[in-house]
Order: structure tokens, then sequence, then C-alpha cells
């Protein structure tokens, strides 16, 4: 069964300011996303460490995915063999 999303809270800035330890609690136990608004224009958003890593992981995985297709048409444009990419790769 897939993970459940946290619930996503929009805030004020100033409110954020005020209750920051208590917020924090909260997107620690992973209970909510905060979005910071600024004058009602939604500008950050505060979540936890074990969500930004999972964001950054996702976000890694997406440029693999694109460079494996680049990359091979690059070789290809250049003549390279499979082979001879391997040669080139472990040279860099």
């Amino acid at each position: 069964m897939p993970e459940r999303l946290p619930a996503q809270k929009a805030i004020p800035a100033t409110e954020v300011r005020n209750k920051l330890g208590r917020l924090l609690d909260r997107v620690c136990r992973s209970e909510e996303h905060i979005v910071v608004e600024k004058s009602g224009i939604p500008v950050a958003v505060i979540i936890s460490m074990r969500d930004y890593e999972q964001y950054r992981r996702l976000l890694a995985k997406k440029s693999l995915d694109t460079l494996g297709p680049k990359l091979a048409q690059e070789a290809e444009r250049q003549g390279l063999t499979e082979e001879g990419l391997q040669t080139e790769v472990r040279k860099a």
C-alpha cells in the first residue's frame, strides 16, 4: 500500500516566524508540509529531511533518465560503439 502523503497547509510568513518550533515538530513527524506565503503568494515550503532526501533522489533519477539517451545520441554522433564509449567513460 502506498505511503500516505502529508497534509499541505498554507501559513503566512509572520505566523511561521511566531510558531516555527511547533511547525517544525509537525513537519518532522511528517504530518504536514508547510507552504509559506508572503502577501498571500506561496514562496517556500517547509518539509521534513526525509521528504527532502526523497525529493533529491527523484531529481537525481530524473537527471539520470535523461542523461542516458543523450549520452547514447552523442556516442552515435561521434561514431563510438558501446565498447568505445565504455573505454572513454573509464578514461574520464
